[in-house]
């Protein structure tokens, strides 16, 4: 379906978007804020910061399919208020705290696990009720919210640069500010969600995972993006990373100029899909994506000069961005809409539950190997991996009748 939107759609999805954009500037902040009070002002060793960063995702892999299973069955509306809204109160309380200087590596554990809990619910009922608001232009909306959730990110990171001058205490108040700021965009928006009577967990989320396994084009799907979260996401954190350190003249700013341009990339990947109105067939643009990206992976760490290197980090991101927006609509089009928020769980679990796995296996290589044979490698897994996954599943060459319903 892709027919025009009526006016208090195309409100009720601004105000959305703007919720959305306002929570990733909050996350853009803390990737930068965060890191910089374990280590300039807790002096935390490098397991401390590891045990703090594994915080903040813990949670959301633990909690996310829970999370999917509220999202089906309470209004939407008022959940996403009541999250955002308890988002910024932590803020807040975190304020006082480090305005009293109490703060203590401890609290910042604790504050990583609360926002990673808030995420966890916050994600399927965003993507759920994203559905809901998008049907009638599914695609584009929910590649307009791709860019906005990662691009708008580029803004937090400039926030978060400010922490040595505005201070810890100010920062969270930003922090509360922004989160209350995003609670009263969403509770303007009309639509929503009714509730739906309860049922057994357990029963549910079987329910999703059969669903999903047995269908033609959600599994294919889930396992691209398990292998995206795998290889790409754990290139981009600890390859990418690692490989600028080695570059003549390294510092600071060309990891952050390096994460930029990546970003650029994307929004130009999301900027195209819009302008263009879409492709048709998602899922050969998913399978050339996602193998044009590996084929980045395997050249990357051969490039030793910045600038060239700079552009095929642009060219990855607007592949990535090309990658994720395929992927997201492809399971909002065909999730049933008893169990949508959790097979879009489902997806989160998939995607987030690689990067830990892909970290930790890629760290682990370049320990032996040089990093051009780590890119080889993983490029060839990539390769083999969506050749099996399309060739067993007909992903290449099928046609399917999406759902696409958010009642």
């Amino acid at each position: 379906m892709n027919a025009t939107p009526r006016p208090h759609e195309t409100r009720d999805i601004c105000l959305f978007l703007a919720g959305s954009g306002l929570w990733f500037i909050c996350v853009g902040i803390q990737s930068i804020f965060l890191p910089w009070v374990l280590i300039s002002v807790l002096h935390a060793s490098p397991f401390q910061f590891g045990v703090a960063q594994m915080c903040l995702m813990l949670p959301v892999l633990a909690l996310v399919i829970y999370g999917g299973y509220l999202a089906d069955r309470r209004p939407l509306r008022r959940l996403l208020t009541r999250l955002y809204l308890i988002a910024a109160m932590v803020a807040l309380l975190f304020a006082a705290w480090s305005f009293q200087g109490s703060l203590s590596y401890p609290m910042v554990l604790m504050y990583s696990l609360l926002f990673g809990v808030l995420s966890a619910f916050c994600a399927p009922a965003r993507e759920a009720w994203l559905n809901v608001l998008g049907q009638r232009q599914l695609q584009r909306i929910v590649t307009i919210n791709i860019g906005i959730e990662f691009g708008i990110q580029v803004v937090g990171y400039a926030l978060g640069g400010l922490v040595s001058w505005l201070g810890v205490s100010v920062m969270f108040l930003l922090l509360a500010v922004l989160f209350l700021t995003a609670c009263a965009s969403v509770a303007r928006i009309s639509t929503t969600t009714s509730a739906k009577p309860q049922s057994d967990l357990l029963t549910e989320t079987r329910e999703a995972f059969r669903f999903s396994v047995n269908h033609p084009v959600i599994f294919p799907v889930l396992l691209l993006n398990g292998l995206i979260g795998v290889f790409f996401l754990g290139s981009y954190f600890v390859v990418m990373p690692l490989h600028l350190s080695q570059l003549p003249g390294y510092d600071a700013s060309l990891l952050a100029t390096a994460n930029i341009v990546f970003m650029v990339g994307l929004i130009a990947s999301i900027a195209t899909l819009v302008l263009s109105g879409g492709v048709q067939n998602k899922q050969r643009t998913l399978i050339v994506s996602c193998l044009l990206a590996s084929l980045v992976l395997a050249v990357m760490p051969y490039v030793l000069n910045r600038w060239l290197l700079l552009a095929l980090l642009t060219g990855w991101g607007f592949l990535g961005g090309i990658a994720l927006s395929m992927g997201q609509t492809l399971i909002q089009e065909n999730a049933p809409a008893r169990n949508k928020a959790q097979v879009l769980a489902l997806l989160m679990l998939f995607f987030m539950g690689g990067n830990p796995v892909g970290s930790f296996l890629l760290g682990t290589l370049l320990e032996y190997w040089e990093a051009t044979s780590v890119g080889v490698f993983t490029a060839a897994v990539m390769f083999l991996a969506i050749a099996v996954i399309s060739y067993t599943y007909k992903l290449w060459g099928s046609h399917y009748d999406h759902i696409n319903s958010a009642t």
